[in-house]
């Protein structure tokens, strides 16, 4: 049987390449192919170290996070031959990474960990970039570089990054920490030959796609306060305080024991503090004004005030998994992406014995509280209104008779920033030792401040309204409890205030007008040495949301000519209210929202 075959097809070669010479030439080029260390790109991210945002989180602001990714070229190298002269790839992809995760260690929760955001975009959208380069002639060869500027849009919502402090100050670990990776992917595009002895060992030469990773740049997430302008601090109850005061009122509403309730019932308490303080101010403002209401003149003569207490605390609640209300609030990774579900890549030194079972971790939904007292240990918060001058902190004047009277205290409290004695400080050398933390709602630890305020007043009881057990001078203590704010301000200048020693002045708590003559504590403030440094303002206090420019609450000084002083503005303008710098805190009730408790 005979078979009829076609002839074999034309030859064609895969590239352009020029066919060797000798199958000398091709043999030394395989070997050298064979020990040849290839090209390889390595891929870097340089990012600023850090992004500010400021006022309260907001899922509608957004924050830019720029820098540049660096792509570095290292030159082939080889035993017995020389690299090639010219180098070239095409990078297929190039995508950023942002990823944001929250761990905590503490006795109560165990090790708890959450994904807090992670987003990705792609830098090469149009197409393969070809990266070509040709070596100088020479043994050393210096990498090559380029860079690739970015610029990704941080959500405003987002937690700042925040740490744990060990007791021996000189170890940190991350509570809240964010990072940026990069991933490249690119193929040789170099041209192929078109013979070759690797061949006959197996081995083509085909454009396979590479990656190159970086292990990921930490990046830190900052979240500031800008004090208001100036011109909206003009009604304030504390001229040099940065931000504006808030007022809380109170009133008795339900029985008594002691003083009848029918007096007691007609005592107005007010409360100033800041809306926000620096955590960094060392003390803070508090001013009480206290007046009766409806009280005849010789009910007023029996009621007096002898003092007060306060203690301002720190509430930490912690959480062994994400808050359910702050997985709703905030667009964060769903629960498939949370751990156990996918795992985190972990950032602290302090787990080991949870993961590997040696420390039992409790079942998620664990809760626990701490509650950190922030006065020092050189204050104990009493406030005396009996000393010289001040005996005559009681109602019997008829200046009362006025609406617009009050008994005022002004006091400065100061706070502590390491919520700790220094003498036992050394029992924390391998425990978190608490500090003061910015007020939040984080996603496992969330901060609350608050203020206690304990007012002891005494009330002579009239004649045949007295029992024999009990004093004709009763005692009375009324508490109110108000919240406090603590933030982070930029930094102004190299040197910020700090407490040195208080004074007290003792006058007439009795004003009208201003905090003139009253209970007063001092702080003494070291001077700058030199000029504070302007800072920007935030986007939002300059610009609308839809891009529209505010409206400046500034006006620009009267013109007057040369020798004489131009008139005051004659009309205060309307302010501009801003996100940041809100004109109100809160209403303020004529009543109590909760009655006041009595002890």
């Amino acid at each position: 049987m005979a078979y009829k075959s076609s002839p074999p097809p034309p030859y064609t070669p895969l590239d352009e390449s020029t066919p060797y010479s000798s199958v000398f030439d091709s043999f030394r080029h395989s070997i050298s192919s064979l020990t040849m260390a290839p090209s390889k790109l390595e891929v870097e991210v340089l990012p600023f170290d850090h992004v500010d945002m400021y006022g309260e989180p907001d899922k509608d602001a957004a924050y830019s996070l720029s820098g540049q990714v660096a792509v570095t070229l290292v030159s082939s190298s080889s035993w017995f031959c020389d690299a090639p002269p010219d180098e070239r790839f095409l990078l297929e992809s190039l995508v950023l990474t942002f990823e944001g995760q929250s761990e905590l260690v503490t006795p109560q929760t165990g090790y708890a960990s959450c994904r807090v955001i992670e987003f990705s975009e792609e830098l090469i959208t149009n197409g393969p970039v070809e990266i070509h380069h040709s070596w100088d002639q020479g043994s050393s060869r210096d990498r090559a570089r380029w860079f690739i500027v970015f610029n990704l849009k941080v959500p405003g919502w987002l937690p700042a990054t925040c740490s744990t402090t060990f007791g021996d100050q000189m170890r940190e670990e991350p509570e809240v920490s964010y990072r940026l990776s990069a991933v490249a992917k690119y193929r040789d595009a170099k041209p192929t030959p078109q013979l070759s002895w690797r061949s006959c060992y197996g081995y083509m030469t085909l454009p396979t796609t590479q990656v190159a990773k970086t292990s990921g740049v930490s990046v830190k997430v900052n979240r500031y306060w800008l004090p208001p302008p100036p011109c909206l601090l003009g009604d304030s109850e504390f001229p040099d305080s940065p931000f504006r005061s808030a007022e809380y009122a109170g009133s008795i509403t339900d029985g008594c024991s002691r003083i009848p309730l029918e007096i007691l019932s007609k005592l107005r308490m007010r409360a100033c503090v800041p809306e926000h303080i620096a955590i960094d101010a060392g003390a803070f403002p508090l001013l009480l004004k206290i007046r009766p209401d409806g009280l005849s003149v010789d009910e007023r003569k029996r009621l007096r005030l002898n003092g007060f207490f306060v203690a301002a605390s720190q509430r930490e609640l912690l959480r062994s998994a994400m808050s359910k209300k702050y997985a709703t609030q905030w667009p964060v990774p769903a629960a498939s992406d949370q751990p156990p579900n996918r795992p985190l890549r972990p950032r602290r030194n302090d787990i080991r014995e949870y993961e590997c079972g040696l420390l039992f971790t409790p079942p998620p939904g664990t809760t626990a509280q701490a509650t950190h007292s922030l006065l020092p240990s050189g204050f104990s918060g009493r406030i005396e209104l009996d000393g010289a001058g001040v005996a005559k902190a009681s109602f019997d004047d008829e200046c009362f008779d006025d609406e617009e009277t009050w008994v005022r205290i002004r006091v400065d409290i100061p706070f502590r920033d390491l919520l700790v004695d220094p003498r036992y400080l050394h029992q924390y050398a391998e425990h978190a030792a608490p500090k003061l933390r910015p007020t939040e709602l984080g996603p496992i630890l969330s901060v609350v401040h608050s203020l206690d305020i304990a007012l002891t007043c005494t009330y002579d009881m009239p004649n045949g309204e007295s029992d024999e057990s009990v004093p004709t001078r009763v005692l009375d203590e009324l508490k109110l409890t108000i919240p406090l704010s603590f933030v982070r301000v930029p930094r102004s200048g190299p040197n910020q205030p700090v407490v040195e020693s208080f004074t007290a002045d003792c006058e007439s708590p009795l004003s009208r007008s201003g905090p003139a003559g009253s209970v007063r504590l001092r702080p003494e403030l070291i001077q700058p040495r030199q000029p504070y440094v302007q800072t920007l303002p935030a986007y939002n206090q300059l610009y609308h949301k839809n891009g529209n420019r505010k409206e400046d609450p500034t006006p620009l000084p009267l013109y007057a000519p040369k020798g004489q002083t131009a008139p005051e503005h004659p009309l205060r303008p309307f302010p501009t209210l801003c996100k940041q710098t809100p004109l109100h805190k809160a209403d303020v009730f004529s009543t109590p929202p909760s009655p006041l408790p009595r002890s």
